[in-house]
């Protein structure tokens, strides 16, 4: 596990370049071996990239962040895990190694749910119904644990005896938002927190976005609850299109 941490943690090596190392390589521990001659010879790494890796073979943050993940119960899941979903891994942009808390079941079939954290009592219901339904059908709600919609279906799906998956953008030792302690904890117990990012990463405008990609990697389609303009819901179903998974919008904007 090592090594899969200290290759996210380098500088400059992004998921799309970390997916051609490990194709030309092998896995992340061959990378870290990989000497400059190695590196030189791969038509897909910049100069800088090259530089970055060489620069940065230190194992003692990879170290810390696996102690951290010890101490606060957090598990690793790695590329070529099987229990990385197939649909997940698909995008060019999938990320190598995802820190996670709960239980990673086999999902046939996922629905992402987003919307408006300022919603309608119309939305709201519409949001609880389909959650609801689908739990019952046992297709998995994957949503971001944000306030509004999201946490609707996260709790409508998991009062039905759903499967629900949380993709936070922040660490899994944060609660964010902070009121949302109970749900997470109740996600942690029946269902499955995921996040690209290491214990005490805060939220900000750059991980919000890259956690969208996420729900709409992990999801076979997206359905849109009530949203605005350049809101986070439109962003994810940008990437849902991208990944040609398909968009429904059931309360308009």
């Amino acid at each position: 596990m090592i090594y899969w941490i200290w290759l996210t943690q380098i500088p400059f090596i992004g998921p799309v370049t970390t997916r051609y190392l490990i194709k030309e390589l092998g896995d992340a521990e061959k990378i870290y071996q990989a000497d400059h001659e190695t590196l030189s010879g791969m038509s897909g790494l910049s100069a800088r990239q090259r530089e970055s890796i060489i620069r940065n073979h230190s194992l003692e943050k990879a170290k810390r962040i696996m102690d951290d993940c010890q101490s606060k119960n957090i598990s690793i899941l790695c590329w070529n895990d099987d229990r990385y979903p197939l649909r997940a891994r698909e995008p060019a942009d999938a990320p190598p190694m995802l820190y996670y808390k709960g239980n990673i079941k086999k999902m046939d079939q996922t629905v992402g749910i987003v919307g408006a954290r300022r919603c309608s009592q119309e939305a709201k219901q519409e949001t609880v119904f389909l959650a609801s339904e689908y739990a019952k059908t046992r297709i998995a709600v994957v949503s971001g644990m944000a306030k509004g919609i999201d946490s609707y279906a996260h709790t409508a799906c998991l009062n039905a005896g759903g499967y629900t998956i949380a993709i936070l953008g922040n660490g899994l030792d944060i609660c964010y938002p902070s009121e949302h302690h109970k749900l997470m904890k109740c996600i942690e117990e029946k269902g499955l927190l995921l996040s690209e990012y290491p214990p005490g990463t805060p939220p900000s405008r750059y991980t919000f976005p890259r956690r969208n990609r996420l729900i709409s990697s992990w999801s076979d389609k997206l359905i849109i609850i009530q949203t605005g303009k350049g809101s986070g819901a439109l962003i994810t179903a940008e990437y849902s299109r991208k990944y040609g998974r398909k968009v429904e919008m059931k309360v308009e904007i």
